[in-house]
């Protein structure tokens, strides 16, 4: 225990020894915060241990919100001229138009047969280059494969007439079914009891066999 005694003791001597010696070469007191802090030193903070890359970066500021850019819509179809059967709005059920649609939903299943014979593939041959009339509406409706024909209905006195039966789908049907259809409706009378002139109807018709 004597000799461990005597060995610390020479070296707390030998360290003293050494720090008089560096103080005496250099003369720099400062040397001494190295091995112990003053009485009034604080201890260091966290961004001083770790230096200049030990700081906190900048908060980057979040980008600007740029507005969102404006909704295209397509502009509007023009407006029918006034007169024209366009103009006139369609239905889709003889029964909505009342009387008048019972009296052509009659007529329209008697001439039926001879609608039917347009199917036939002869007639449609002979009837292949007889030119067809289509609506002329700004917005046809779509074509979901079924053959329609936009019938237009004019009331005369006591009675109405389809003056013409334009393609408005077309559907699978050929030229020649077209035409022969649009042959067999056109010009076609109806009686309507208690009908006055001058009324303008259009009634979307599906073609069939």
């Amino acid at each position: 225990m004597k000799k461990f005694w005597l060995f610390g003791s020479g070296i707390l001597l030998f360290g003293a020894v050494a720090v008089a010696v560096v103080l005496f070469v250099t003369g720099d007191s400062s040397i001494l915060g190295t091995f112990a802090p003053g009485p009034d030193a604080s201890p260091p903070t966290p961004a001083a241990r770790l230096g200049p890359l030990g700081a906190l970066p900048p908060a980057v500021p979040a980008p600007p919100q740029l507005p969102s850019p404006p909704q295209q819509y397509s502009p509007p179809p023009p407006t029918p001229p006034d007169g024209s059967w366009e103009a006139v709005p369609p239905v889709a059920r003889a029964a909505a138009l009342g009387p008048l649609g019972g009296a052509i939903g009659r007529g329209l299943n008697e001439i039926q047969p001879r609608l039917a014979a347009c199917f036939d593939e002869e007639v449609q041959a002979r009837h292949g280059r007889t030119r067809f009339t289509e609506t002329q509406d700004y917005a046809p409706m779509p074509d979901h494969g079924t053959t329609v024909l936009m019938l237009q209905i004019e009331t005369l006195s006591g009675g109405a007439r389809i003056v013409d039966a334009p393609l408005e789908a077309r559907g699978g049907a050929s030229d020649g079914l077209v035409a022969c259809a649009q042959g067999v409706l056109r010009e076609q009378k109806f009686e309507v009891p208690g009908a006055t002139p001058g009324a303008r109807h259009r009634l979307l018709y599906s073609l069939l066999p």
